[in-house]
């Protein structure tokens, strides 16, 4: 059915990759922002987004309106109505045969059908295919066949081409650990099909976020008995039959948590109070041995504290002597302390017991300063008698696996310390030839208190350069947090998907939204599961949907 028609005039000039068109006055014809539509003419058919839309009539102004309706009387009814007409702002996702030329013709428009659709993922091939959300076509949301499948290129999402995820909303509105977890899901699902020996890692920053990923329901029965419950505990009844209807379309594309039964291990610090929580969870602590120069920078130092160079250089020798030896933090800690240095006579230097060189007097203890600081706050994941702990190694991961690693209640220098540490192990696991695993996907939430934009810090250098190197080594980081604008910009950039949820208006105003173009004006209005992907394959942000994962219906 044609609904309307493109509009080429001098108010609405047509442009290759973006025009207008009129839709027919019919109130049956629901057309909204991130609807997909056909519009075609003079043999081309274009794949558009309503980006934006408008209401006008015949009225030149507001005068007429005001007047026509006894001088400004709401209780008058006007004895004539204006006939309304409404216009929608058209993004072309996708042309055929491709063209960067406007549209020269008064082109049909018409809602898109499945086969419509299926020409966004034709750029795509059949291997590269990965599962990232649903475009809904129809007004019948409980048809499974209503939700089209959005795909993401392998390549791009997880390397070589390009990689990283980023993922930004406000914290328990937009659902960014949901889809993260949909988006791991999808990824286990195609490297199991392709071949592939992939791992999930996920931090869990927040309350029970990823702690519950082992009770999933025995069968897809129990499972729509879930979400049914689920659904009416939430006081949205009408919810169950979408939820149901996009894991209908998501297990015909192969992402079926139930039957592909992908195993989880659990990895906490001693004394956590969630442990009860988790399936055979494992304890992990870190020794002075089991940590390398950039784990020491990163717990030791921040963009509040930078230290001097002279700290840097007694650090940096400190850990050449002692780094493999029989040494402690504590160790650490007496050999920095003041009443342990060596006086070099005539002098106002010192030297530190088994450390080659010399310093001025004071450059030791600020240094035994910031250790101590480090050990009174890391108790929990630090063993400070001890020259090894337990800590997190490549080698526990498992192929087609969830490994989520607890940092929820740790401090802030612990979880520095101990992300800082797995991303290096992880980055160094996936360095060696004879590797069982050749692919890791991080998942890690907050990634602003990591990452932060301005002022440079130790760990802040280590995860830039690991992102930059990781679409080689076939790590990808899939980072969250809750204002893109607080994130370090090299990072943001290096992310090839970006992907927005609901957000505060004042936030998506900062400039680096700017490709958003005027969807940037919907962020405030997205639905819980309602997400606006920006990926290299697809010319424009689209607007997509994702089902909420099974263990958080869990009665």
């Amino acid at each position: 059915m044609v609904i309307g028609r493109v509009l080429i005039t001098q108010r609405e000039p047509a442009k290759p990759y973006e025009f207008w068109c009129w839709l027919k006055n019919d109130s049956s014809i629901q057309v909204g922002i991130g609807t997909i539509l056909i519009a075609e003419g003079d043999g081309e058919k274009a794949l558009v987004l309503v980006e934006d839309m408008q209401s006008t009539s015949s009225a030149p102004d507001h005068l007429l309106e005001f007047y026509g309706s006894g001088y400004g009387d709401p209780n008058i009814t006007p004895p004539t109505h204006p006939a309304p007409i409404r216009l929608a702002k058209l993004r072309v996702l996708y042309r055929e045969p491709s063209n960067a030329s406007p549209p020269t013709g008064r082109w049909q428009v018409r809602f898109a059908q499945a086969a419509d659709v299926e020409l966004l993922a034709q750029r795509i091939p059949d291997q590269y295919r990965i599962l990232v959300g649903f475009l809904p076509v129809g007004n019948n949301q409980a048809d499974p066949a209503s939700w089209l499948p959005v795909f993401a290129h392998a390549q791009f999402l997880l390397g070589p081409e390009g990689a990283h995820v980023n993922i930004t909303g406000a914290t328990g509105l937009a659902t960014k650990s949901s889809y993260a977890l949909f988006l791991s899901y999808a990824v286990l699902a195609w490297a199991q099909k392709v071949g592939e020996k992939a791992a999930v890692v996920l931090f869990n920053v927040k309350r029970r976020d990823f702690l519950s990923l082992h009770q999933l329901p025995q069968d897809w029965t129990q499972a729509e008995q879930w979400c049914q419950q689920w659904a009416q505990s939430i006081g949205e009844p009408a919810l169950a039959d979408r939820v149901k209807a996009m894991w209908d379309q998501a297990m015909k594309q192969g992402v079926d948590p139930i039957a592909l039964q992908f195993p989880v291990k659990y990895f906490t610090y001693q004394g956590d109070p969630d442990m009860p929580f988790m399936l055979s969870p494992q304890i992990y602590s870190y020794g002075f041995n089991d940590l390398q120069r950039g784990d020491f920078e990163a717990a030791l130092f921040t963009a509040a504290y930078h230290p001097t160079d002279p700290q840097v250089i007694l650090l940096n020798a400190y850990l050449d002597a002692k780094l493999g030896q029989e040494t402690s933090f504590q160790t650490m800690e007496q050999d920095l302390d003041r009443r342990n240095l060596i006086q070099v006579r005539g002098t106002n230097e010192v030297q530190v017991r088994g450390v080659d060189g010399s310093w001025m007097s004071n450059v030791p203890p600020a240094l035994g300063r910031r250790v101590r600081g480090f050990l009174s706050r890391a108790s929990h994941v630090v063993e400070k008698n001890k020259q090894n702990g337990q800590p997190f190694k490549f080698s526990v991961l498992q192929a087609n696996g969830l490994h989520v690693i607890q940092l929820y209640r740790l401090t802030e220098e612990e979880k520095r310390l101990v992300v800082n540490a797995v991303i290096r192990e992880l980055s160094q696991g996936l360095e060696q030839p004879d590797r069982h695993i050749n692919r890791v996907l991080v998942i890690a939430d907050e990634l602003n208190k990591y990452a932060p934009s301005g002022a440079m810090s130790p760990m802040k250098e280590q995860i830039i350069d690991i992102v930059a190197r990781g679409r080689d080594l076939q790590l990808t980081l899939i980072g969250a947090q809750q204002f893109a604008s607080q994130v370090d910009d090299q990072l943001y950039g290096n992310s090839e998907t970006k992907v927005v949820g609901y957000s505060d208006i004042s936030e998506v105003t900062n400039p680096i939204y700017k490709y958003l173009g005027d969807l940037r004006e919907q962020v405030p209005n997205l639905k819980k599961g309602q997400l606006i992907l920006k990926h290299p394959t697809y010319p424009s942000p689209l607007i997509i949907w994702f089902p909420t994962p099974l263990h958080e219906m869990k009665p």
